[in-house]
């Protein structure tokens, strides 16, 4: 009986374990988090089935939720970065818009939270566009609040880019989108996060 009781433990612990690392850690460490914990898009989706208290963030920007698509199973949406279209990214010379980090997303998500019943003890998985440079920086913003309970979505809404054949250059695999999960371009008022326009950020 004691020999089935190890047995049964063992196995439960080795099953949290292997979960909690259930995508390989990036090896670009601009990917890596604090909490250490990484998802794929399918991963997510069975870790939302079997955990309904597990809360999927998305910090896209609203211009990519209205022309990219959204998942309605994202309980919260907040941008992580907006751009000022006055002028073009002169900090990293990149051929797009000055990205704005929102200064007031912590405060932001801790009043969705409140409404949700959720806490610093809740499972939360951060989706950005490809899991790069939105997902691991608000999971490290999280971590110095208190949150240790967060992964990040290693392929985020779009997936990575195509490196080869007729849709080279093209974010056409993995991804929420691609992954046969729910998502659609409607917008939903009591979904989505609105931009006061006139307000630098």
């Amino acid at each position: 009986m004691q020999h089935s009781l190890k047995l049964i433990a063992a196995a439960t612990l080795l099953s949290v374990v292997s979960f909690s690392h259930a995508s390989p850690v990036p090896k670009d460490p601009t990917r890596q988090s604090p909490q250490g914990l990484y998802v794929d898009a399918k991963e997510t989706q069975a870790m939302m089935a079997k955990d309904p208290s597990v809360i999927l963030v998305d910090v896209r920007t609203p211009e990519e939720w209205q022309f990219v698509g959204y998942t309605k199973a994202a309980q919260i949406m907040i941008p992580a970065v907006m751009f000022d279209y006055s002028q073009m990214d002169t900090k990293q010379n990149k051929p797009r818009y000055m990205p704005a980090p929102n200064p007031q997303w912590i405060s932001q998500f801790e009043d969705k939270i409140a409404d949700l019943g959720a806490d610093e003890k809740t499972t939360y998985v951060i989706m950005c566009r490809s899991g790069a440079t939105r997902a691991a920086p608000v999971a490290k913003l999280m971590d110095q609040y208190g949150y240790k309970n967060v992964y990040v979505m290693t392929d985020g809404f779009e997936g990575g880019k195509n490196k080869d054949g007729d849709l080279k250059g093209y974010r056409a695999h993995s991804g929420w989108k691609h992954s046969g999960a729910e998502w659609t371009y409607n917008i939903e008022a009591d979904k989505v996060y609105f931009k006061t326009y006139g307000v630098k950020y």
